[in-house]
Parts: C-alpha cells; structure tokens; sequence
C-alpha cells in the first residue's frame, strides 16, 4: 500500500473496511513519508527526518499528507489557497491620529524553523509578531517593538535555533545621518522582544543589511560583519575594490555551509564565512581568502538557492554542498527582462584538500567552479519584481497580468511560483554521467492575484507593498497600502 500515493491511500481507506484498518497502520505511513516525502526532497512540516522514528502513525500521516497536498497543489494547472486569513496590521501610537499614521505593510517576514506560525509585520515604526496558528481563522498579536524612527529595513536569523531572531535599520532620533542598527531576540512566553545588539555608524557605512546567521550580522558595502555573541566585535568582510567598481552593489549575501557567496551586479565572491563550526577564522582570511569572478552586464536583483530541506548539524556538512548552488539573476538589456539561472557545482580537487582535512583558509582550490556561461535564461515581464525564494527551492516573483474574472479581462498584480529541483540526466549509450545540474520549473498557473487600476501601473505604487514565503506548510503572506494582511495557506 505504501507504494502508491498518498491521496490513492486516502481514497482505499474509502473502499472496505480491511482497506481501513491496514491504511492507518505505522508502517504504511512510515514509508509513504520515506517515499513520497523525503525520497522526493519535500520539507517535513513540524519534524524532522531524525523525528520520524518518535512519530505515531497519525502524527506521520498527518504530515505526509500535508506536504503532498501543499507540493501537488504548488505544481496544479490552477493553484488555490484552501484557506485565508485577513487581519489589520495597523497600531496607532499616542502621539498619533488615525489620519496621520502611516498604513503600509513595508515588510513581512515568518520566522524560520517555526512552520508559519509567526509573522513579523512593520507598519511605519512599529514591529510586530503575530500568531498564526494553522487551522485557525485569526491572528494574534503576540509582541511589539517600537523604534524611534520609521523602520527602513528588517531582516530575520536564517538560522531556527538561534537566540537572536530580526535586525532592523532605523534613522536615529535626533542625529541627521546617523541611524541605529538593533537585534532583537523574542521571547513568545512573555510576549516581548528584547534588545541584544545596538549599533550606530553613519547611513553610508551600517546599509543595508545583507545577512543574518547565527551570531553574526553582514552589513553595509564595503561589507562588515558585526559578532553578536561574546566577543563581539566588527570587523571587515570580502575585497573592498569589488565595491569600488561602478554598478556593482550587493544583491545576495548567502551562507554555504563553510563559505558565504556575495552576488553583486557585475560579480560573484566566494569568502570564508565569519563563524563556522563554532570558531571564528582569523581576521586575514576574511579578507584575503576570497575568490571572485566579474561579469558583463549588470544585474538588477537575485537570490541564491542552496537547497537545504533536511537541516543537518553544521558536523556534518560539507564545505561545499554536492548539490549545484543555483543563482537567479534578473537582468535589463536593450528593453528585454530576463532571468538568468547560474549554477556553481562544486570543485572535485577542493573536496580531495577537504578529505585530507587541510584547516587552513587560503582559496589556491575555490570551493566551486565559476560558470562560464549561464544554464538557463527565462524571459519575465518588465513589471515584475520582488523576487523570493525558500530552502526547498520553491519560489515566486511579483508581476502584472490580466486575468479573467466574471468573463471580464482585468490587470492584476500576481504571484508567479517556481521552484529549483535538481535535473536528473540518465546516461546514454555507457557513456558517464556528466555533472549534477538544477532545473527551474514554473508553475502553470499564477499563486496569488489581487486586481489593481490603471493608476498603479501608471505610477508604478502598487497596492501590495510586501510579501513572504513559508514553503515548509506552504504560507504566503500578502501586506498592501492599507495596513491589511492575508496569509494563504496553500495545503
């Protein structure tokens, strides 16, 4: 029985009672979660693989059954949200009348490794976690932090477990051209962030903010990395002639287990990452061992995707995972939008120096090979943007397209998803297989679609102002001009 799908064991359950009683027995599901879910490289909601074995079986069914429905539903000609829930992100201060108070969500974020559960939100100053719990209908506020001046920047810990969950930007409050730079850790049982980190540096040297992982924050262009944990310091990150050179800003900063990868506009950097395993490499090797390559044309936006579904312990990562690191970059030329796909395998003679378990840090063998050439490229549309992606690889970008509602042809801003599997090439004729590549898949249809005038695609001031992805449940979060939040629940 547990060599058919999932919903095909759902359906016997409906045909006899035998058929019943065996399909809610453990090792039914306990395989169909191997086969259909870990086999297939879907994330696990709510568990791990090491968790499979504590598992009961309607626990495993449970589970197995919502990440088959969230990927079929994904991959569907016409994906729909099984459920939605609105709510209003708007908190008016004392100091502040309805009229006056800013409305728009400028930001949405779920918080890692807690299945979609909470939402950050900020609306002009005010940072704000919610409680969404699945299968329920509303949202809960559950902790409030307000800075001084309007937020302009959030960024989350990609890093579950970690004590230190957001950093924001925000301009100080009486200093021009100062602004302040916070990490906060949340505490659900009391409700409350606290702050841990707080940092002030003209705008120019702390934004924006790259990347936070683990203990560690990447700021800035020329980039620093600030320690969050004891001892904490600054310290400078990557080669600073690479910020030098015209249209070259950071676009991605992304942890590949040992090294960080930086795609800027006209380049890609390889550098030792500043904390791995625990320990901290020397200051020179965070500036000196790093590899780059530059391109032709600039790029506009990307993101990196390092497929990780199933977490394992930093001891038992490789440097380089086996696995290509796929970029995605965005680029504008002579009036044609397109994505380009890069994909970075990983170098043979750096992981024959890993295996002789050579420490140091000096890049004579990069971790990767640099592309000569780009894999894929997808034409998009010029209005599309705000590009997002999950450790699962699946991923959508924001754009306008017409719609048919009611048998009337409207514009509207939609959610097109995609996701990054790796292809898998047989061989032909004996001939050897050549090296392990990614595939980028659009989905048939669009996620999301919310109608909008012809005002806003002629000002190009968009009604939705913010998205955010949770592709281990299979969350999207929409945040608009009015202070209105909806969470879709896709399995």
């Amino acid at each position: 029985m547990s060599l058919v799908e999932v919903k095909d064991i759902l359906a016997l359950r409906q045909t006899s009672r035998r058929l019943c009683a065996m399909s809610k027995l453990r090792w039914v599901w306990f395989d169909a979660m191997k086969r259909h879910v870990v086999q297939k490289g879907l994330p696990i909601p709510a568990a791990s693989v090491a968790d499979l074995k504590a598992l009961d079986a309607a626990h495993l069914e449970a589970r197995a059954v919502h990440a088959a429905r969230f990927h079929e539903n994904w991959n569907s000609p016409h994906p729909t949200a099984r459920k939605a829930i609105e709510f209003s992100a708007l908190t008016y201060l004392d100091d502040q009348l309805p009229d006056d108070a800013p409305c728009a969500v400028s930001h949405l974020s779920f918080l890692p490794g807690r299945n979609g559960k909470y939402l950050i939100t900020v609306v002009g100053r005010v940072l704000t976690c919610w409680e969404v719990p699945l299968g329920e209908t509303e949202a809960y506020r559950v902790a409030e932090w307000i800075a001084a001046k309007r937020i302009e920047q959030v960024i989350v810990n990609d890093e579950p477990g970690s004590e230190i969950v957001l950093a924001y930007v925000s301009a100080h409050a009486t200093t021009q051209g100062v602004v302040e730079c916070r990490a906060l850790s949340f505490d659900k049982f009391h409700g409350k962030f606290t702050c841990r980190m707080e940092l002030r540096a003209h705008r120019q040297a702390t934004t924006p903010l790259h990347l936070l992982h683990r203990d560690y924050l990447v700021f800035g262009d020329p980039m620093h990395v600030c320690y969050l944990s004891s001892p904490s310091m600054v310290k400078p990150l990557g080669k600073p002639s690479l910020a030098e050179l015209p249209d070259n800003s950071i676009l991605a900063v992304k942890p590949v287990n040992r090294y960080l990868l930086i795609v800027r506009q006209r380049s890609l950097e390889v550098t030792p990452a500043p904390s791995w395993r625990g320990v901290r490499p020397p200051y020179p090797a965070l500036v000196t061992a790093s590899s780059n390559i530059e391109m032709e044309v600039p790029a506009s936006s990307a993101v990196v995707v390092v497929r990780h579904v199933f977490a394992a312990s930093p001891d038992e990562l490789p440097d380089w995972p086996a696995e290509p690191v796929t970029i995605l970059s965005r680029y504008s030329d002579d009036g044609f939008e397109t994505l380009h796909q890069y994909d970075l395998l990983p170098n043979p003679k750096a992981r024959e120096k890993e295996d002789a378990k050579e420490d140091d840090l000096v890049l004579d063998r990069i971790p990767c090979i640099f592309p000569s050439d780009c894999t894929r490229i997808l034409s998009v549309a010029p209005s599309s943007c705000d590009l997002r992606v999950g450790p699962s690889g699946k991923g959508f970008w924001t754009e306008t397209r017409n719609v048919v509602v009611r048998h009337a042809k409207n514009p509207a801003r939609c959610l097109v998803g995609f996701e990054v599997t790796n292809a898998k090439d047989e061989p032909e004729d004996g001939r050897k297989a050549g090296p392990p590549t990614a595939r980028v898949e659009l989905s048939k249809d669009v996620l999301y679609a919310r109608r909008c005038n012809i005002h806003e695609i002629l000002w190009k001031k968009y009604i939705i102002c913010s998205t955010a992805l949770e592709d281990t449940v299979g969350r999207i979060a929409v945040g608009d001009v009015t202070g209105k939040v909806e969470v879709l629940d896709l399995a």
